[in-house]
């Protein structure tokens, strides 16, 4: 379970109420355990034009499609994202796992899995446990231009892609030991689809299940293209001057994740981009400074992922504090390191981080967040 996990259930059920109706792109919570083995929603009975079938996990990856790509019974498999377990750690970067996982489900990916009990065939984690049997399925709509600038990426730590006969255009990868999984990248007319099986099964074997995925996938039709909001770039929201002074980020090296060719490529990064994510980063060129570095994300349309939960209720180490003066709400506060601040002003979310030892500068990180605000809304 990510960090904030239960938090984020709450924040993207509601996400998805507010946007399945202008996306049609069917909501999940992470996984396929939300409505298992769900029937697809009918298409309408007008003489008009039908709307397409929402794409879902029911759809998608029902349990027992699952369990059949792991050669286990269906019974033994669970939904890892609502499994009760331990309490996580804190962590400086629950707030931003929060914001990514709203533009994820605001992008329309549909995302399921199925896990099942160690089986003791795995590959060892670095904290010497196994990884799980899990199946997981990605599917994206109105992303053949995303698909087509990314794959086959053999430059993602799973090299070895290869064309394979499934519906449009497709790679797969099946790789032993290290990732010990089989991997597919699939364009169904303009629908990206992404599947894993681990352990990882015969190529056969996993080229049938995808297959299965595809069927599905087409089955459900194409929907509407929506207009995506526009990606401003890092460039524009911050200067070399405003880190500098605020910051006291020297000579600043940036790193743009939503631009063409830097490397943020694959399914996840795509849905983001859709829902008009924007993600920077800046570290000094001085190998000699102490200023650390800046993190940005602006997520428009997040009013309802920030109700359901707000900075102050993440699972994070950062200590947030109520501050006024900055949008509608603001939150700030440092723990470590790091100090954060989190801004709502229209419906966008504005984060804001500075790491520097022995701690961050939360007033240079206020100047930071007040600057890129109001340099998006100029610009968007």
């Amino acid at each position: 379970m990510t960090l904030a996990a239960s938090a984020l259930v709450r924040s993207v059920t509601l996400i998805c109420a507010l946007t399945a109706v202008v996306t049609l792109a069917g909501c999940t919570q992470g996984s396929g355990g939300s409505s298992p083995g769900a029937s697809p929603e009918p298409t309408a009975s007008a003489t008009t034009t039908s709307l397409p079938v929402a794409l879902d996990c029911g759809l998608v990856l029902p349990v027992d499609r699952a369990a059949a790509a792991l050669g286990l019974p269906t019974n033994s498999l669970f939904d890892q994202a609502t499994r009760p377990t331990a309490e996580q750690q804190p962590s400086s970067g629950a707030t931003q796992i929060i914001v990514q996982d709203a533009a994820d489900a605001l992008g329309g990916l549909v995302d399921c899995s199925w896990s099942a009990p160690d089986n003791g065939t795995g590959a060892l984690t670095d904290d010497g446990s196994r990884m799980l049997p899990r199946v997981s399925v990605r599917v994206l709509r109105n992303a053949a231009d995303e698909f087509t600038a990314g794959e086959p990426d053999s430059d993602d730590g799973l090299r070895g892609l290869h064309p394979v006969e499934l519906g449009d255009t497709a790679y797969v990868a099946c790789h032993p030991p290290e990732h010990d999984s089989c991997r597919a990248e699939i364009l169904v007319g303009t629908t990206w689809v992404n599947a894993t099986v681990s352990p990882q099964p015969t190529e056969e074997s996993f080229v049938a299940f995808a297959g299965t995925v595809v069927a599905a996938v087409r089955s459900a039709g194409s929907a509407p293209v929506t207009t995506a909001p526009v990606l401003v770039g890092c460039d524009a929201l911050l200067t070399t001057a405003d880190l500098a002074d605020a910051v006291a980020i020297v000579h600043a090296n940036p790193t743009d994740y939503g631009a063409a060719g830097s490397g943020d490529i694959g399914i996840r990064p795509a849905a983001q981009r859709t829902a008009g994510l924007v993600r920077c980063g800046w570290s000094s060129s001085d190998s000699g400074a102490s200023s650390g570095g800046a993190l940005l994300n602006i997520l428009p349309a997040a009013s309802a992922v920030w109700r359901a939960t707000p900075p102050n209720q993440a699972n994070s180490s950062i200590r947030f504090e109520a501050v006024s003066g900055l949008g509608d709400e603001a939150f700030a506060g440092c723990g470590g390191d790091t100090c954060e601040v989190d801004v709502l002003s229209g419906g966008v979310w504005v984060l804001v981080q500075h790491d520097a030892q022995p701690t961050g500068n939360l007033d240079g990180a206020k100047t930071l967040a007040t600057a890129a605000l109001a340099n998006y809304l100029a610009n968007r």
